[in-house]
């Protein structure tokens, strides 16, 4: 367990600054209406230069519609992935040296730090961070998975700053997804396969990829970078990459089942609504970015332009129970709420620091307030969750309404 300073870093000696440089940094850390005499709060883990830097909470932000900021958290290394901790009250964040930290919701502080000698000897960046769906069957169990470049999965008891076992795959892994319901997982790589795990037992049970033949499209020739199970489905999941083809697949068949193409995916974007019958994808180019697919059928539904603004997208998520989607990416650097039935933006953070690479639903944090029936509710923005993105080496969490 790495130490935790406890008063202000003071001089440090020349000879020192050389390796101080390599360690992590929270530079700056702003919580709202926390404590409202300590708005902001400094962690020194760096050098003096480092820590000294100046905060401005605007950051050349611009903030369309009913947005909240709750905190934002300044670091020194560019930040890849996120994930609450499953009672919210901690959020993880995977860095693009190989470590892992989580930082107290209220606080901003940082109160683990998830790094073990194999990630120090071959660091690679984080590629995502999992927890076990939360249900009455599957209690709280306080655990992190977690998969990296350099093709390991570890399994993190956070608390205690422990790895309780690790999976190695000679490729790079670049996600994971936890099935909705059994204790399994599935994880994803440049070897254009899909390995399905059981985590009880920590082995493999079987793989999914393409039988190569000719003119048939039954799997992935690329990269894939998005995987998510059908929630109303014990079998069937679907995935997507850099051969701009999304695959159906049935875990009792061998290969994929069906298809549709034309989405070229760089990240978590793709989702189902809650019945298993649509499919949300959010991919990484310059036109049709949003888009409402039919399970069944693969037929395109929709194409949805929400605003002037064509960010080729890297995530996004359907809210549940209601009709909006969240997505966040590139050119420009973009998070935004958009409401399916009216295809306008309800909320929107644009000149970011950074890419929008991921994001993680929170807690509701405000009941709605109750409409009469007489009354057609116009807007379902304050059901959104509270969300934390990344953008560069920014943690921000933000609510909207």
């Amino acid at each position: 367990m790495d130490p935790q300073r406890k008063t202000a870093a003071g001089p440090m000696a020349p000879s020192s600054l050389k390796t101080a440089r390599k360690s992590f940094a929270v530079c700056n850390t702003y919580i709202k209406n926390i404590n409202p005499q300590k708005e902001i709060v400094t962690v020194h883990t760096s050098t003096p230069n480092v820590e000294h830097r100046s905060f401005h909470s605007e950051q050349n932000q611009i903030y369309q519609g009913e947005v909240n900021v709750l905190s934002i958290i300044n670091t020194n290394k560019d930040i890849m992935c996120c994930k609450y901790t499953e009672d919210v009250k901690e959020v993880a964040a995977g860095f693009i040296d190989g470590t892992i930290r989580l930082f107290d919701c209220n606080t901003g502080d940082c109160t683990h730090t998830l790094i073990d000698d194999e990630c120090r000897v071959y660091p690679g960046p984080v590629t995502a961070i999992k927890h076990r769906p939360i249900s009455k069957a599957h209690p709280v169990t306080n655990m992190l998975l977690s998969c990296y470049v350099n093709g390991c999965i570890k399994c993190w008891k956070y608390k205690y700053e422990q790895c309780l076992y690790t999976i190695r795959e000679k490729r790079q892994t670049l996600g994971l997804c936890y099935h909705p319901r059994y204790t399994k997982f599935v994880t994803f790589g440049d070897d254009a396969k899909l390995n399905m795990y059981d985590e009880e037992a920590q082995t493999q049970e079987r793989s999914f990829y393409s039988s190569q033949r000719k003119n048939i499209v039954d799997g992935h020739t690329s990269r894939i970078f998005a995987c998510v199970f059908n929630p109303k489905s014990h079998h069937e999941l679907i995935s997507g990459g850099w051969d701009d083809t999304i695959l159906c697949w049935d875990d009792r068949q061998p290969y994929a089942t069906r298809f549709f193409s034309g989405i070229h995916m760089c990240g978590e974007g793709l989702d189902f609504d809650k019945p298993g019958k649509q499919i949300l994808t959010c991919s990484w180019q310059d036109k049709d970015s949003i888009q409402i697919w039919d399970y069944g059928s693969c037929k395109l539904i929709e194409t949805i332009v929400p605003d002037i603004y064509q960010s080729k997208l890297y995530c996004g998520k359907m809210v549940p129970q209601t009709n909006l989607i969240v997505c966040g990416g590139s050119e420009p650097n973009i998070l935004r709420v958009v409401d399916i039935n009216m295809k306008v933006t309800e909320c929107s953070i644009r000149n970011n620091p950074g890419s929008v690479y991921g994001f993680d639903f929170g807690t509701v944090r405000r009941k709605p307030s109750k409409v009469p029936d007489t009354y057609k509710k116009i807007s379902e923005i304050q059901n959104t969750p509270r969300i934390v993105f990344v953008t560069g080496k920014r943690l921000q969490t933000v609510d909207f309404g």
